[in-house]
């Protein structure tokens, strides 16, 4: 067919999904090398793993990414208002989350998936920006993750303690009673 474009399938779906199909062509690329990379780490112990540098991306425009696989659209449509954000003593945070949101000694590469737990360790050895996790309270008076657990989970075995979380402003007040946070953009 004359005038035709081939499109590979990462840049279809980011068409359809109203993204840029250049950025992510780029992004399919750093995710590969990445992934290749990362294989060494699966399974290894926090000793091994290279220099761990959170660069915590606070911006508005990045808030989407606490929510894994959401696109800018989707974002839009569903959390109008976008999040608001602070600072929680991991320690102490970690004494309020719901046992399925929770890792403990030795656990670490027992839950969730090890190639995405992986892939992170490569992705933040880098110094790559990476947006603060999503929580929300849960009628036992625990919280879960919506989106982040391997972010918190390297986090915690890494030994940072001061640790960013991004909440919906509607659930703002029953976080407020579980923990103490340091809220910045209310």
């Amino acid at each position: 067919m004359s005038g035709s474009i081939k499109l590979s399938t990462v840049e279809l779906h980011t068409l359809i999904d109203g993204e840029d199909p250049i950025d992510a062509k780029k992004q399919a690329a750093l995710r590969a090398r990445i992934s290749k990379e990362a294989e060494q780490y699966i399974d290894s112990p926090v000793i091994l793993w290279p220099d761990i540098i959170f660069n915590w991306d606070v911006s508005l425009e990045s808030q989407r990414f606490s929510l894994d696989g959401v696109t800018q659209g989707d974002f839009k449509e569903y959390y109008p208002d976008g999040f608001i954000f602070g600072y929680v003593s991991l320690s102490e945070f970690d004494k309020i989350l719901c046992h399925y949101s929770r890792i403990d000694d030795g656990e670490l590469w027992e839950l969730g998936s090890k190639y995405s737990l992986a892939n992170l360790i490569v992705y933040l050895s880098e110094g790559r920006a990476i947006s603060p996790p999503l929580v929300k309270s849960v009628d036992n008076g625990e919280v879960i993750f919506q989106g982040g657990h391997h972010r918190y989970a390297i986090a915690k075995v890494t030994g940072v303690d001061v640790f960013p979380i991004h909440v919906q402003r509607c659930n703002k007040a029953e976080i407020d009673k579980r923990v103490n946070v340091d809220w910045v953009n209310l």
